[in-house]
């Protein structure tokens, strides 16, 4: 270490430093000794204007991640924000001794010693009351939900009550002291026999559930989604998932750095470095995902349309690989009936051609081996798909009941002598549960597109859909003083599904009025020619920027344009209509400009 003088020292006080000067010295002094962990306070940080703090961490990725010596991750990225915000608002210039240890336990030891009042802990730490009677947590800077995992061939559970009889005989995987082993005791009380195995990282879990047969665990999710994403042959088990209060750092129970590190995450500046970390070191889909995840009542329903998204896409995958093989196998096929017809009438007939039928067999037998492989899996991911599909649209009709409850409920209280207040409150129940049923009904739709229920085409008659439909959001309308201007042709008769059309419009118009400025206006108008029926929706909004419109289609979309009474916006009303008009095998456009509205236009063949 490098050594200063006391003569030295004085020589410098005697040139009449000032105290910042001498202060910013001894800081200098201090970075020689990187290897001690520091009790600086915030308070003396802000007085000195520098100091030294020693972070104790574990690598997990992927929020923290060793690349080549050199540190990164999310929470890498999170704590170099930190100490730029210290420098931006407070003039604080802090420095970090870095310092790895093996286990979650070992940091803890730390952070809870005396001499390292100042240190911070980080390593994906779920907040716990046990915990926090021994360490200070941060507010949560991470969402902190945990999945129970297995290989993809082990049994499914759909429920808690379906899982002791398969997995009683099977061996939990986790690690000692952690969340993830409090958890799958808490199973284990309820009545559960199986066995736990530990292993020393959480990041190895999933490694270990994919090698060792009748196993199961928990992970994080956004890991589990990760592994999931890259088809590893892993699955969630719909049962006792666990929704933390959030992850965070810790501190010494005496620091006083939780003051400014909260403060930080609650700034522009952290929002902005969660965002582009998240789509960096996750995935371009995980912030959205967080999003929805944050902002829905019910997780267990976002999560399996996630799940889907990725089963989905795999599939599609798998579909093009397998198209690919047949090309392929195609032109081998060609390549070989090639050399066998210019070996034909170069040597000897019998021959080349008995050689020319071996080797085409060949190929054709591995080929098939290969379509074989491609069907096994493409049957198994369409087997979860249905799985999934069947879960959501269990849960959604069962949803239905304790709404319609709360509906009925209401009815009867309204006949009842209410004061002013206690009305509004029974109205206020009253759209809650009209807004979730609505809800559940969007849910069902966006099942039933995708479990692709063929339905016969009937004669529509579209002017009379079209005119009760406008009925039945009149009241909407004029409760934000909206205008709706409706020319419809009567008469008017199209070939379809007349559940498809009035969905088709239904949302729409649901999202015409959302987007209208008070007191503006709405038109929808009909338009014949001699072979089509063109239908055009325009509203006076915000209109739709280019990447709203490039994105308006995906499920759980969040437009740039907000609604303009504070309505909520579940983000797949364009998604049913898109999906609806492709099943009904007519035509979507739409022009928009921003701040002069959208108009969006149906194009049907006329009936003959």
């Amino acid at each position: 270490m490098r050594q200063v003088s006391e003569q030295a020292l004085r020589k410098l006080v005697n040139k009449k430093f000032n105290t910042l000067g001498i202060i910013v010295l001894l800081w200098a002094i201090c970075i020689n000794y990187s290897s001690v962990a520091s009790n600086l306070t915030w308070m003396q940080a802000q007085k000195q204007k520098a100091g030294i703090v020693a972070i104790q961490y574990k690598l997990n990725e992927p929020f923290l991640m060793s690349n080549n010596g050199k540190l990164e991750g999310f929470e890498y990225e999170m704590m170099v924000g930190f100490q730029a915000y210290l420098a931006n608002q407070y003039g604080v210039h802090i420095q970090y001794n870095w310092i790895e240890w093996n286990t979650l336990a070992e940091i803890f030891v730390q952070i809870q010693t005396k001499e390292h009042a100042g240190d911070i802990g980080l390593d994906i730490i779920s907040w716990t009351a046990d915990r926090e009677r021994n360490v200070k947590f941060s507010e949560p800077y991470f969402p902190d939900f945990q999945v129970l995992i297995t290989h993809r061939s082990n049994p499914s559970v759909l429920h808690e009550n379906e899982f002791m009889s398969p997995y009683n005989d099977y061996t939990a995987i986790s690690v000692l002291g952690t969340t993830y082993d409090q958890n799958l005791k808490k199973i284990r009380d309820q009545g559960a026999h199986f066995d736990i195995r530990y292993i020393e990282q959480s990041t190895q879990v999933i490694q270990e559930l994919i090698r060792s047969p009748k196993t199961f665990g928990y992970s994080d999710l956004t890991r589990y989604l990760l592994a999931l994403n890259q088809d590893l042959p892993i699955k969630r088990l719909n049962a006792y998932a666990i929704k933390g209060h959030g992850l965070g750092v810790v501190f010494n129970r005496d620091s006083d750095w939780d003051i400014p590190f909260n403060e930080f995450l609650k700034s522009p500046e952290f929002a902005k470095i969660k965002k582009h970390s998240i789509q960096r070191h996750f995935g371009p889909e995980f912030n959205q995902f967080i999003n929805n995840l944050s902002n829905h009542q019910d997780e267990e329903m976002v999560l399996l349309m996630q799940e889907k998204m990725f089963m989905d896409d795999e599939i599609e995958r798998r579909k093009k690989e397998a198209a690919q093989q047949e090309q392929i196998k195609n032109l081998l096929i060609v390549a070989v009936l090639f050399t066998f017809l210019t070996a034909f009438f170069l040597f000897n007939r019998s021959k080349i051609k008995s050689n020319a039928n071996k080797l085409l067999m060949s190929h054709q037998k591995m080929i098939e081996e290969k379509n074989n492989l491609l069907s096994e899996s493409n049957e198994e991911l369409t087997q979860l798909n249905n799985e999934k599909n069947s879960y959501i649209h269990i849960l959604s009709h069962d949803l239905r009941a304790p709404i319609n409850n709360i509906n009925s409920i209401s009815k009867l209280l309204k006949d009842a002598k209410l004061t002013i207040d206690e009305a509004k409150m029974l109205d206020h129940i009253t759209t809650e549960s009209k807004r979730l049923s609505d809800m559940v009904t969007r849910i069902l739709d966006v099942e039933r597109i995708e479990s692709q229920q063929a339905e016969e085409f009937k004669k529509i008659d579209l002017s009379k859909v079209l005119t009760e439909i406008v009925t039945n959001f009149s009241q909407a309308a004029a409760d934000k003083q909206i205008s709706i201007e409706s020319n419809i042709s009567p008469n008017i008769h199209i070939s379809g599904v007349e559940a498809y059309v009035f969905h088709v419009f239904d949302n729409l118009l649901s999202n015409a009025i959302k987007f209208t400025p008070l007191k503006k206006k709405i038109y929808l108008n009909s338009h014949t020619t001699e072979n089509q029926i063109i239908i055009k929706l325009r509203d006076e909004g915000p209109g739709l920027s280019q990447d709203d419109q490039n994105n308006m289609f995906k499920k759980f979309q969040t437009l740039s344009a907000k609604p303009t009474a504070g309505e909520d916006s579940s983000g797949i009303g364009l998604t049913i209509v898109h999906k609806y008009v492709n099943l009904l095998q007519t035509r979507l456009s739409w022009e928009s400009k921003l701040s002069e509205g959208t108009t969006f236009i149906v194009t049907f063949d006329k009936l003959s």
